[in-house]
């Protein structure tokens, strides 16, 4: 995370000290945009509404996160730019269903409802809007960039169906993707993880250190079936106990950690040709997945963050 601690301190100020009253000033430029104290604000304001575990973080870690949001919003949308226009989104029933889909996973009956719980807030429904648009075409940008670079080996797919057991397991899974400039420095970051799942529990720890677009979830990524999972990783997997955390495991994107929250086993009533599809979906998401992360730390590193 990009770490100026005297901006660090003067924002929480600006922002803290004096309610509601902010004095915007410029903090950072990503290239040519500029980043203010009320950007910030506003981000704090957006995250700990939209993600219940945000609260547990402490008031620098907060401010890094918000800092980290907004930039990879600004770099997103700015790649984007160069390839599509908002004004022809295409995608107006798929933005529909992700919004109906966010407001009632966070408890909301209906849209209206829902909108006006924002307006309480003081967060802006088309800000809301706006950055579900862009991690819509951000995933088309990263689809049309990278499908054809996806490998599937259907055969060793069916083959894992026809070996799975009458009874098979499925695990209920967090994670946490990271990376390091140094292989050497891999155990100092582990440890750092180790120790923030301890203090702040797993979700805290995946939102302060994951670069996963899971993180914004506590890392969950719910209930996987063991054949849906390769071979590497399962061994690691079943080498935990339950609420235990494997040691990182390297993938194309960085380096994985994952937590075993759940196991149960289901009764063996398989469609071959249905779970070779769900297997086949599931594996095309996994690299579209590895490859947005690469694609993003590569424009990342291109891009001039600094103080003004």
């Amino acid at each position: 995370m990009i770490k100026y601690f005297k901006i660090y301190l003067i924002t929480l100020f600006l922002i803290f000290s004096n309610g509601h009253t902010i004095e915007n000033k410029i903090i950072l430029k990503v290239d040519n945009e500029i980043i203010t104290t009320l950007d910030v604000y506003n981000e704090i304001t957006y995250l700990k509404f939209f993600n219940k575990n945000f609260n547990r973080l402490n008031d620098e870690e907060i401010y890094q996160n918000s800092i980290e949001s907004i930039i990879k919003h600004k770099i997103k949308k700015n790649e984007i730019s160069k390839k599509f226009k908002f004004v022809e989104f295409q995608n107006k029933d798929y933005l529909d269903q992700q919004i109906e889909k966010t407001f009632k996973e966070l408890g909301f009956q209906n849209l209206q409802n829902f909108k006006n719980e924002l307006i309480k807030r003081e967060i802006s429904f088309e800000n809301f809007e706006e950055k579900l648009k862009i991690n819509i075409l951000w995933n088309q940008l990263i689809f049309s960039k990278y499908y054809n670079k996806l490998v599937i080996d259907e055969e060793k797919l069916k083959r894992q169906i026809n070996n799975t057991n009458q009874n098979k397991k499925s695990f209920n899974l967090n994670e946490i993707i990271f990376n390091v400039e140094r292989v050497e420095d891999i155990e100092t970051k582990y440890n750092l993880i180790s120790n923030d799942i301890q203090k702040l529990g797993f979700e805290g720890a995946a939102l302060k250190h994951s670069i996963s677009n899971s993180s914004i979830n506590g890392g969950n990524l719910g209930w996987i079936d063991e054949k849906n999972i390769g071979k590497e990783i399962l061994e690691q997997i079943n080498k935990i106990t339950i609420k235990s955390i494997t040691k990182p495991i390297r993938i194309s994107s960085g380096f994985l950690i994952l937590q075993k929250f759940n196991v149960r086993e289901t009764q063996k009533n398989l469609d071959s040709e249905e779970e070779l599809k769900k297997l086949i979906d599931y594996e095309k998401n996994q690299q579209l997945n590895n490859y947005s992360n690469l694609y993003y730390n590569k424009i990342k590193k291109n891009i001039k963050i600094n103080a003004p």
